[in-house]
């Protein structure tokens, strides 16, 4: 089985509400966050289980101020 991940960054303009750009770049998407842009991050996984099969899974994650903090739901931790 071979798979692959991707992870793109769907940057919003505030005022037009229109997606101004998509980027791999986790540092321009934080960037335009602080300045007030939404932003969506995309999670794709694509798995070929066998030549004639191909599963593809979508996430996509709003990043939002809870109480304030720019930083605050766009970081994900880990606990075991």
């Amino acid at each position: 089985m071979d798979s692959q991940f991707f992870i793109t960054y769907e940057v919003v303009d505030p005022a037009t509400q229109e997606i101004d750009f998509v980027t791999e770049d986790r540092y321009v998407a934080e960037h335009h966050y602080g300045r007030g842009y939404t932003v969506y991050e995309r999670h794709t996984t694509i798995a070929r289980t066998s030549r004639f099969t191909e599963a593809q899974s979508h996430t996509i994650l709003h990043w939002h101020d809870a109480d304030g903090d720019e930083h605050d739901n766009h970081e994900v931790e880990e606990e075991y």
